[in-house]
């Protein structure tokens, strides 16, 4: 039993298939998480997708939040695009309401907000960016919340009234300066050692970069993302340990509804 136990959520990346092109082991992997984001057709994901992945969220009681990139189709969303802050609200806005529509056609609520890939960390550093998907978050309250990192970020989540929840990743590494390491492909991790890294990271709020520097940071989400080729065993791993640590495991709307 840990001596300090932590209230802490489980999410992961869902939705990134795109017509007959299947990634990622949706089914399986939402056994072991608190809440999914789905993309919503600018990285990945068509409509179709989007349905599918709002009715399994539906079935298997999960929390659903938009994931939203920019518009790199063949890149995945992971190449940086100059986007002014009213192009990355408007990008934002666009995204969210599209997911909102099958949202409402299917009766599930949508609690939160996630930018991915190079959007999240140009947001994470870059004021206009971070300006943008916050004034977008904003704009579609009340009550949505951004699952996101970042002092930048937090300050605009503040000013504006936006519910944020502070997010850490175990299957990436962290550079000095405390930005991502973003894979163009994602390699398989061990799963002992990303439970490690879990526990560690929610026991002292804060992790290694890949100098060895400390980086100390708020956590109270844990990302697991869905494209690994062992995603699911890395998610049964860290469910796991956590649970046998004594901490508790939340849905993100505990932290702010």
């Amino acid at each position: 039993m840990a001596s300090s136990p932590h209230r802490i959520n489980l999410n992961a990346d869902m939705g990134e298939s795109f017509g007959r092109y299947r990634l990622g082991a949706d089914e399986a992997l939402i056994e072991y998480v608190d809440t999914i984001h789905v993309a919503c057709g600018y990285h990945a994901a068509d409509p179709g997708t989007m349905l599918q992945s709002v009715r399994l969220a539906r079935e298997r009681g999960v929390e659903l939040g938009a994931h939203v990139s920019y518009p790199d189709l063949m890149g995945f969303g992971r190449r940086r695009m100059s986007l002014s802050e009213d192009e990355v609200f408007e990008i934002v806005v666009y995204q969210v309401g599209a997911l909102m529509g099958f949202c409402k056609a299917v009766g599930v609520p949508l609690t939160h907000v996630k930018p991915h890939g190079e959007l999240y960390l140009t947001g994470v550093h870059d004021a206009p960016t971070a300006r943008g998907i916050v004034r977008a978050v904003a704009a579609l309250g009340p009550g949505l919340a951004l699952l996101m990192a970042g002092p930048l970020v937090a300050a605009e989540c503040g000013r504006r009234g936006v519910p944020m929840v502070h997010e850490g990743y175990v299957d990436l590494d962290y550079n000095p300066d405390g930005s991502l390491v973003l894979e163009r492909a994602k390699a398989g991790r061990d799963p002992e050692t990303i439970a490690d890294r879990a526990l560690r990271m929610i026991e002292t709020q804060g992790c290694e970069a890949t100098d060895g520097s400390w980086l100390s940071f708020p956590v109270q989400s844990i990302c697991l993302h869905g494209d690994g080729p062992n995603a699911v065993e890395l998610a049964a791993h860290v469910r796991r340990r956590i649970g046998e640590a004594g901490h508790r495991l939340v849905g993100i709307r505990s932290f702010f509804g």
